[in-house]
């Protein structure tokens, strides 16, 4: 009887304990339960499922129905195309926290399009920003030549035909000066297609006149973090280059004609830079005139041009040294001066002459596709479509190309002359042919370096250009344009810091300071 009673007992707590442990479980289930009803409710209530935010109108004074629904501008927007946002995004999808406010995905309902201001608002231009600003109600022709999908055009009431959105994209926008179309989904196509949340359109004062007319807002180009390290690194290369320059002149490397040949390369390089970092700044009075936009493309296209020609007559400079140092001919100053007339009409003229083509190009009746864009979308070149390749990367894979082989069978040749006059080191002639080869020699190997930086450098910026539009190769790409943007700092240091400048450097800085000491006036007694 005891162990019949001790049984039960054990049967009975045994039961509990899975009562209990079911009941536990089933808690659990509904905490889960509980917490991803209210994670989604969350989610439904701070944003809209599939819905941008481009598409989106504040409808917090909107008239509410019982059944959760809002009507704007007789749109009626249902309850599920509803939700609660604490930000407005701005041009370029930057986003800007702001007061929680109801919001409605109207645009999915109807087309919209976006006005800066109210009608009884105007735009001004305050401490450098675009604001809206009390006035009164403007007068103009609401009917603007709409571009159908299908390509038409058609006449149509944009405050009727499409739901009104407001607000400013940018701070820093200014009017458009260039024709502009609006699509009969709301956007407007100018060089490319803006939806509604990167641009906005006001009544505009016509010169001359008291009548008013439609016009768009452009908001200056968002310029990537990657540009913007670029350019910083390009800033700083600029100073080095040009103290390169002056430091060539101090030490008197000017007077032989490789020092000449490469300053002019330097000079080219520093310049086109200099334009370069100008055009890749923030819209400002220069880069937003369009004029002087594309005289500073035109300009640096020029100078980086010249860099490649003279990288050309530097490596066949090179070339020809050692031919006349292995046939033992004496080279005079004024042959010296010929080549370098020679070498600057091929390396100034030969740029210049494609600048002028690329002038009458980009103003020709061509289409934008063949166009190099300088001066158009962008100051310099463009660079989302093969215009870069054709105009700039294309030719200068060619002479880099020649460069490599021209510089191959100068180190070829070079060692091929010295074993063979390492036999003759009998001879005086050949004793001294050894020598003037031994200082070629190490020429040579100066410019393998300089030729690393510079000749293969600009072939792997001609790769960085192809690999942009590849996704996965996106880090090697900003290694290669951080590399590019560094050259004066590097040039810097292969031509200036060498043993043989350092000591006439350090000469010259110890010869001034005792100059300081012994000018410095005696304290009298």
């Amino acid at each position: 009887l005891k162990l019949v009673r001790l049984n039960s007992i054990i049967l009975i707590k045994f039961k509990v304990v899975q009562i209990k442990s079911r009941v536990e479980m089933r808690i659990q289930h509904l905490i889960v339960c509980i917490v991803i009803y209210l994670l989604d409710c969350h989610r439904v209530l701070t944003e809209i499922p599939h819905c941008a935010f481009e598409d989106t109108v504040n409808i917090t004074a909107s008239r509410k129905f019982p059944n959760g629904s809002y009507s704007y501008q007789n749109v009626l927007v249902p309850k599920h195309l509803t939700g609660n946002y604490s930000y407005i995004e701005l041009y370029d999808g930057n986003r800007k926290t702001v007061e929680k406010h109801l919001r409605g995905c109207v645009c999915q309902l109807k087309p919209c399009v976006k006005f800066c201001c109210h009608e009884k608002e105007r735009v001004t231009l305050t401490n450098g920003r675009l604001q809206c600003s009390k006035w009164k109600k403007i007068n103009y022709s609401p009917f603007l030549n709409i571009t159908l999908q299908n390509g038409y055009k058609r006449k149509m009431n944009i405050l009727t035909e499409f739901v009104v959105q407001q607000g400013i994209p940018c701070d820093m926008g200014f009017p458009s000066g260039d024709p502009w179309e609006l699509t009969e989904d709301g956007k407007i196509t100018q060089h490319m297609s803006q939806a509604a949340r990167d641009y906005c359109i006001f009544p505009y004062p016509i010169s001359g006149t008291k009548s008013w007319e439609l016009n768009a807002i452009n908001c200056p180009p968002q310029i990537p973090l990657s540009i913007k390290v670029n350019t910083m690194l390009m800033l700083t290369s600029v100073p080095f280059l040009y103290a390169t320059i002056l430091i060539y002149w101090w030490t008197g490397n000017l007077k032989s004609l490789n020092g000449k040949c490469i300053v002019c390369y330097i000079f080219s390089l520093a310049n086109g830079t200099m334009l370069i970092v100008i055009a890749n700044f923030p819209v400002t009075v220069i880069t937003s005139n369009d004029f002087a936009c594309a005289l500073i493309g035109f300009v640096a296209y020029y100078f980086l041009t010249a860099v490649f020609f003279w990288l050309n007559v530097i490596c066949f400079d090179l070339w020809q040294n050692v031919c006349f140092t292995t046939k033992f001919t004496n080279k005079t100053n004024t042959s010296e001066h010929k080549r370098l007339l020679y070498y600057s009409l091929y390396a100034w003229g030969l740029p210049a002459v494609m600048t002028i083509i690329t002038v009458i190009i980009q103003y020709s009746s061509l289409p934008d596709e063949l166009k190099p864009g300088i001066g158009d979308t962008v100051c310099f070149l463009k660079t989302n479509d093969w215009s870069a390749m054709l105009y700039f990367h294309g030719l200068f894979l060619l002479l880099i190309s020649f460069n490599i082989v021209v510089f191959y069978l100068t180190v070829k040749h070079v060692f091929s002359v010295r074993s063979n006059l390492q036999m003759l080191r009998s001879h005086e002639q050949a004793e001294d042919r050894i020598n003037r080869l031994r200082v070629l020699q190490e020429n040579i190997w100066q410019f393998l370096r300089l030729f690393i930086i510079m000749g293969i450098n600009w072939l792997l910026e001609i790769f960085a250009y192809l690999l942009d539009r590849i996704k996965e190769y996106e880090v090697i790409f900003y290694i290669i344009n951080a590399f590019t943007a560094s050259q004066g700092i590097i040039l810097f240091i292969i031509l200036v810091m060498t043993k043989k400048n350092r000591k006439i450097i350090k000469k010259a800085i110890k010869d001034i300071f005792s100059k300081l000491r012994f000018q410095r006036p005696k304290a009298h007694i």
